[in-house]
C-alpha cells in the first residue's frame, strides 16, 4: 500500500526494496592473544591458511575456498569491547548485497541501529547495523571501493605454515541462538531487510528441554541462518546464552565438494572429531 499513489495518510518512510544477498563476505572473531592461538590452531586443522593481514589493525584473514574468517586481537574499538563482555566469539558477519547503500537505507528506515567507529586514514568505512545480541552486520557490495576491501584495507601474505586444504568451499549456514521470546523479532528483522524467507519451525529435543529452531534463507542458497530459540538455560542453547552473556553466533557450518576427501584431510591435519558414545548410537 505504501507505493499506491492513491493511498493517503501513510507514514511509512520511503525505502528501497529488500536487499538480495549474494554471499557471506566474512565472519569476524574477537579474541585475545591466548584465545587467538587456540582458534588459529583449530582453523589450521580445518585446512584454513593465513592469506592476509590488516594494514593498521591486529586482524588476520584465514581463507579456504570462498570462506574468509577474520581473527581480531585489537585492544581497542568495538571488537575489544565485545570480547570484554562475551569472551571469544564470532561477533560480526558481513553480507555482500547488490547495493550496500540501499540495504543500509532500508535497514535504518525500518528501525535497525546503525553502527560506526573511527577508521584509519585511507581505510574503508563499511556500512554496518547492529544485529543479534548487539553484534554487527557489515554490508558490502561489488561496486566502487567497497568491492576492493581486500586491496584497500589488507595486505596479502603467504602463510608460513600451510595446512592440508580440506575441500571446504562456502559457509553453508550460520546458527544464531537467542532467547525464545526474541525469535519473532529477529525473524522479522532478517526477512524485512533482506530478500529472504523463513521455513517452518521445528523442535529440537535436548535432554534438558526443547529448542525451537527456524531457518531464514534466500532462494539462491547464498544466505542461510538458523535461529535457535532457548526456552531455558539448561539446554545447550540456553547454556550458550548464559555462558556468553547474550545471544550471538553459536556455530558455523561449511559446505564441501567431497565429504570423504574432507574427512581424510582433517585427519591428516590432526583434527579431533566429536566423540559419539556407543550408547547414543544404539538409541538412534
Amino acid at each position: 500500500m505504501r507505493r499506491n499513489p492513491n493511498a493517503a495518510g501513510l507514514t511509512v518512510a520511503d525505502m528501497p526494496e529488500r536487499a538480495p544477498v549474494k554471499a557471506v563476505g566474512f565472519v569476524e572473531f574477537s579474541v585475545d592473544d591466548t584465545d587467538a592461538k587456540d582458534l588459529i590452531a583449530l582453523l589450521r586443522t580445518l585446512g584454513f591458511r593465513k592469506t592476509a593481514r590488516h594494514k593498521t589493525k591486529q586482524v588476520s584473514v584465514y581463507s579456504q575456498g570462498d570462506i574468509r574468517l577474520l581473527v581480531n586481537t585489537e585492544r581497542a574499538g568495538f571488537a575489544n569491547a565485545s570480547y570484554a563482555v562475551h569472551g571469544p566469539s564470532a561477533y560480526a558477519m558481513t553480507l555482500v548485497v547488490e547495493d550496500a547503500g540501499e540495504a543500509m537505507a532500508r535497514a535504518v528506515a525500518l528501525g535497525a541501529e546503525p553502527f560506526s567507529q573511527p577508521v584509519g586514514t585511507g581505510e574503508l568505512e563499511i556500512p554496518a547495523i547492529r544485529g543479534v545480541g548487539g553484534g554487527l552486520i557489515y554490508l558490502l557490495d561489488e561496486k566502487a571501493e567497497l568491492g576492493r576491501i581486500w586491496d584497500i584495507d589488507f595486505v596479502s601474505i603467504a602463510d608460513e605454515e600451510e595446512s592440508q586444504l580440506a575441500h571446504l568451499r562456502t559457509i553453508d549456514h550460520m546458527a544464531q541462538t537467542v532467547a525464545y521470546e526474541e525469535m519473532l523479532t529477529w525473524l522479522l528483522f532478517y526477512t524485512a531487510i533482506f530478500e529472504t524467507h523463513k521455513t517452518p519451525m521445528v523442535d529440537i529435543i535436548d535432554p534438558a528441554g526443547v529448542v525451537r529452531s527456524q531457518v531464514i534463507e534466500n532462494a539462491a542458497g547464498t544466505l542461510r541462518i538458523t535461529l535457535n530459540g532457548a526456552e531455558n538455560r539448561r539446554t545447550l542453547a540456553g547454556h550458550f546464552i548464559a555462558e556468553t552473556f547474550g545471544s550471538g553466533i553459536q556455530h558455523l557450518a561449511f559446505s564441501t565438494d567431497d565429504i570423504f576427501a574432507t574427512a581424510k584431510a582433517l585427519k591428516q591435519n590432526g583434527f579431533q572429531p566429536l566423540h559419539i558414545s556407543a550408547q547414543l548410537l544404539r538409541r538412534r
